[in-house]
């Protein structure tokens, strides 16, 4: 996760630090989860409005650095695979958790 922030340079939701007296509940755990998408979600919306702004500017002629136009799609692209990886994870849980017989 440290890895994806140093790259992306986003602030990526940080993992709660709990003590081992004091646990997650069911209903605090799907809230936290659901949390984590929706910041996840709005962090990739607002990367590629950035991305969106500075292709725009450098066809415009208002800015003419292309390392800073690569350096933004970049981080949209990490973040955009990364989401998809949590995503995909998440379903493959959801699967396991539906094929357990009770």
């Amino acid at each position: 996760m440290t890895s994806i922030q140093g790259i992306a340079g986003l602030d990526v939701v940080q993992a709660l630090d709990k003590s081992e007296d004091s646990k997650i509940t069911g209903s605090q755990s799907f809230q936290y989860a659901l949390d984590a998408a929706k910041n996840l979600v709005d962090m990739n919306k607002a990367a590629e409005t950035n991305v969106s702004e500075k292709t725009t500017d450098f066809m415009t002629g208002k800015n003419d650095n292309v390392v800073d136009l690569m350096v933004a799609q970049t981080k949209s692209n990490i973040l955009m695979q990364y989401s998809l990886q949590v995503r995909n994870n998440l379903l493959s849980a959801y699967k396991e958790i539906m094929n357990l017989s009770i």
